[in-house]
């Protein structure tokens, strides 16, 4: 998969140019203690590569042969009796497919050496005119090297053009490969199963932690090393806030539970959302709120077919939730005039579609030039619309505190799309069923 993409990429490069990709430095969390590590996701598309402080270079036309080289740390005796073994230099080109392989500190060396006799330069920087950087997060080492190329031009040598590689890297990504796809798939299969199991778990009484371990928990004893963000379980007043993870409050008889939670599964995200009842039946006010906005994600997803512009989803969305709220009484007027001025947005605040891959909210546009994008096979996104109505809303108090949202993961298909993650429920009445289920469990009845 990496080779193929490293592949991809280097064909997209013009000749006489080279690509330095960086990866994510460690971020200090606590004093001495460090962030679980996660590599930069551009990086990582293309190398694979986990190890901090990792250099990838890339050259379309390398005379040498060496298109593909990489640096690594050295290896650290003392530091390894902590971490566990790492790759070194001497065994980096075989582990990662590059062509050679050296360590970081010969790094400012091998870019650029300075010859005051014959007043020229050589090393990998000497003949390129374009350099496609990404610094990985790293502002400050990529300043260092700015700087170095700087130097260089002053003796009129080196890349007069310094462009970002995430632009040419971030359009790789919006469609996935096969290899991709299987890895998307797999972190929404553990995810849904852990929906479920939240379903489950969450009763009046319980507090919202409860109902995320009881998702987060499965996903990490079924491979998921992490979330692919702060998992969301928001019950009642705290439902009508989008990205609410204090998950902290006690969940009471009455409230729905909006839970956001999805895994990271070989680096790759999924997104996934459901609704349901504590109390295992949806009151009427909860039920009318929640069949407008499945009937919006289902008008949404019939628009999701190869050649259908990206915007046609949500605006397929927008009028059903617009035609919802204005029979709910919590909209009134014209409803074309209604879409057309967006106003659905006062119950939804948010769009209903973003890509999902390497980040959860991944990378790449959403337009072609001024026009909304076409929808390609091999596009993953997510179809997540939403109604919150919230105690300083205006609407009347029977609607207060209702805050649903129901979200899956789609896969652009030849023949218009598959739903990835709509084995986990959705329809109200499987909702219901499935909460009940775990209190039956509860009560010893299975």
């Amino acid at each position: 998969m990496f080779r193929a993409h490293r592949e991809k990429f280097l064909a997209k490069l013009p000749p006489n140019s080279i690509a330095i990709l960086r990866a994510a430095p460690l971020r200090t969390m606590t004093n001495d203690v460090e962030y679980l590590y996660r590599q930069d996701s551009d990086f990582w598309y293309v190398t694979g590569i986990e190890d901090p402080e990792a250099i990838a270079l890339l050259r379309p036309n390398a005379d040498d042969g060496k298109k593909y080289v990489v640096f690594v740390k050295p290896h650290d005796r003392r530091l390894e009796s902590y971490e566990g073994p790492r790759v070194g230099p001497a065994e980096a080109a075989s582990a990662y497919g590059a062509d050679a392989a050296f360590s970081v500190e010969e790094f400012p060396e091998r870019l650029s050496r300075y010859d005051a006799t014959s007043r020229t330069f050589s090393g990998y920087l000497a003949g390129a005119e374009k350099l496609y950087l990404s610094d990985g997060g790293d502002a400050g080492w990529a300043e260092t090297l700015r700087d170095r190329i700087g130097g260089m031009r002053t003796r009129e040598a080196g890349p007069s053009t310094v462009v970002d590689a995430r632009e040419v890297i971030h359009e790789m990504r919006v469609v996935k490969d096969a290899d991709e796809i299987a890895l998307i798939r797999r972190a929404t299969e553990i995810s849904g199963r852990g929906h479920v199991l939240a379903m489950k778990a969450a009763a009046p009484g319980k507090y919202e932690f409860e109902v995320q371990q009881a998702l987060d928990g499965y996903c990490s004893s079924n491979g998921a090393r992490r979330m692919a963000y702060p998992s969301i379980a928001a019950s009642g007043p705290d439902s009508v806030f989008l990205h609410w993870d204090r998950n902290d409050r006690q969940i009471q008889d009455g409230d729905v539970v909006l839970n956001d939670s999805g895994a990271e599964y070989g680096y790759y995200a999924t997104d996934v959302t459901r609704t349901y009842p504590a109390s295992g039946r949806f009151s009427a006010e909860q039920r009318a709120i929640y069949d407008v906005v499945l009937a919006a994600q289902k008008a949404a997803m019939a628009q999701i077919k190869p050649g259908a512009p990206f915007d046609r989803v949500g605006a397929a969305a927008a009028r059903v939730q617009t035609e919802g709220l204005v029979k709910l009484g919590l909209l009134s007027g014209d409803v074309d005039k209604l879409v057309r001025e967006n106003r659905h947005r006062v119950f939804t605040r948010h769009g209903i579609s973003h890509w999902v891959g390497l980040d959860v909210h991944d990378a790449g546009r959403y337009t072609a030039g001024t026009a909304s994008r076409p929808l390609e096979p091999g596009m993953v996104f997510t179809v997540e619309p939403g109604i919150y109505v919230g105690a300083d809303s205006g609407a009347d108090r029977k609607w207060w505190n209702i805050g649903v949202r129901i979200e899956d993961v789609v896969l652009v298909t030849d023949a218009g799309y598959e739903c990835l993650s709509c084995f986990v429920p959705r329809e109200a009445s499987e909702v219901e069923k499935t909460v009940q289920s775990g209190r039956q469990t509860e009560n010893g009845k299975r």
